[in-house]
């Protein structure tokens, strides 16, 4: 009898395994997945772009990372889950049975339903072999078109800049990182884009993909723009398939789990990028598709599955980006998520430098906190510039967390020293910027009455 059964060997079902093994090292642990490599689909577009000189420096044997571990590792593909007899079945007709088991299936790139989608030369990036494709296609490639600008699209666009090509992003919304990002700083990564060559094309859809057997023009609004490649770049898809077939339930596409990430099935539990996490600044669930996310996901799992007790206690989608040189971070909400879920907010914005002003090197640093108007808690943040942007946004998730209030970050202790950071903190300063903002509102409303 299989302790634990995973079924995935991304991030967070191989995290999944190998916390499993530390929380109980007597558990019989099999690890299911269809690729031989561990490696993380992040590190692709800047191996495509040559900063990482190939795959192999980003990819290990999976088998062997299990070895290691005394995790069994099952190279298959899972083709069911019987819930009652408490089994599951691979494509080579094996049958594992399990005490308790994890679905950590990933997620799936959303090809949109556009004419010529299928034609040779359009790409997704999502596993190494479509990165190994996408290598091969630039020796002959002059110029490509990423449909989408969420953080793929942007990577990918960077990275084709690169190597050389003439490159043109076609966005569907207004702006660049729309769901991130409010538009004000979106304005900031799309400048930058420009600067560095990439055409961009808003508030405009992708028409047909036109080419006889090989792609060769995109045909967006009244616009028809030649391509050697096409990076379809527009996010991803829980793959559920399975659990939905196993009759667990799903909310968002994404899998349902509690805490504990369990399902509604007992013994069942779920990680990654096809499970739903609850925001906590809204309370609501959503689909929290970030490395981070994955692994933490995989370690509550792991541990649980096994006998031990963790809690997830839900997600701040905090991330960081670097395009060209240009680091961009957010954590919490926006002002449109603010709105959307009807809470009053005072918003602290202000422009710093990464370092004293005088000093060589320094770079302008751009940043907004966003905070609830009536509890004066911070609730996002959002931070531009060309270094030192990671450490800032861990530190706002932080205090999101925790609660922190205007006064809180006011308050901050924070350290100088001129090569390395301001003596003005730009944190203090967005909060002292919002206090403002907040003694204002309310100066007005008293006057109203």
């Amino acid at each position: 009898m299989h302790d634990l059964v995973i079924i995935g060997g991304g991030g967070a079902g191989l995290t999944a395994a190998l916390m499993a093994k530390k929380t109980n090292w007597d558990a019989n642990v099999t690890l299911i997945t269809n690729e031989e490599l561990s490696y993380s689909p992040c590190a692709l577009p800047f191996v495509i772009g040559g900063e990482i000189e190939g795959l192999d420096k980003i990819s290990k044997d999976i088998t062997k990372i299990c070895e290691e571990s005394e995790i069994n590792c099952v190279i298959d593909t899972v083709i069911s889950i019987d819930v009652e007899k408490k089994l599951v079945r691979t494509e080579k007709g094996e049958e594992l049975p399990y005490i308790s088991l994890i679905i950590a299936t990933g997620g799936i790139p959303f090809v949109p339903p556009i004419p010529g989608v299928d034609l040779e030369g359009v790409y997704t990036i999502q596993r190494i072999e479509d990165a190994r494709k996408i290598m091969h296609a630039l020796e002959n490639a002059k110029n490509a078109v990423v449909i989408g600008g969420g953080a793929i699209g942007l990577e990918m666009a960077a990275a084709f800049i690169k190597r050389g090509l003439k490159v043109t992003l076609i966005e569907r919304s207004e702006h660049v990182l729309a769901r991130p990002l409010d538009p004000d700083f979106s304005t900031i990564v799309e400048n930058k884009l420009k600067e560095k060559g990439v055409e961009l094309i808003s508030c405009s859809s992708v028409q047909e993909i036109q080419g006889e057997g090989h792609v060769e023009n995109v045909k967006a609004g009244d616009r028809t723009i030649p391509a050697d490649i096409v990076l379809l770049g527009a996010g991803l898809r829980p793959n559920t398939e399975l659990a939905k077939k196993a009759g667990i339930e799903t909310v968002n596409e994404g899998i349902k789990t509690d805490g504990l990430m369990q399902t509604n099935i007992d013994d069942i539990y779920a990680a990654g990028d096809c499970v739903d996490s609850k925001s906590m600044v809204t309370g609501k669930l959503m689909l929290s598709q970030l490395g981070t996310t994955a692994t933490r996901h995989g370690m509550i799992a792991g541990m649980n599955a096994v006998g031990g007790c963790a809690t997830f206690e839900g997600v701040l989608n905090s991330m960081t980006l670097k395009i060209f040189d240009l680091e961009i971070g957010r954590t919490g909400v926006t002002k449109r998520d603010a709105g959307e879920n009807e809470i009053d907010i005072v918003v602290g914005k202000v422009k710093g430098t990464t370092k004293s002003s005088y000093f060589p090197g320094a770079k302008e640093l751009r940043i907004k906190l966003i905070f609830n108007a009536l509890n004066r808690r911070l609730i996002g943040a959002q931070v531009i510039a060309e270094e030192g942007v990671a450490g800032k946004i861990d530190l706002l998730a932080f205090a999101i967390a925790h609660n922190a209030e205007i006064m809180d970050l006011m308050k901050l202790k924070y350290c100088y020293t001129p090569p390395v950071t301001p003596s003005r903190n730009v944190i203090v300063s967005a909060a002292e910027n919002a206090l403002k903002k907040l003694r204002r509102m309310m100066e007005i409303r008293r006057r109203r009455f």
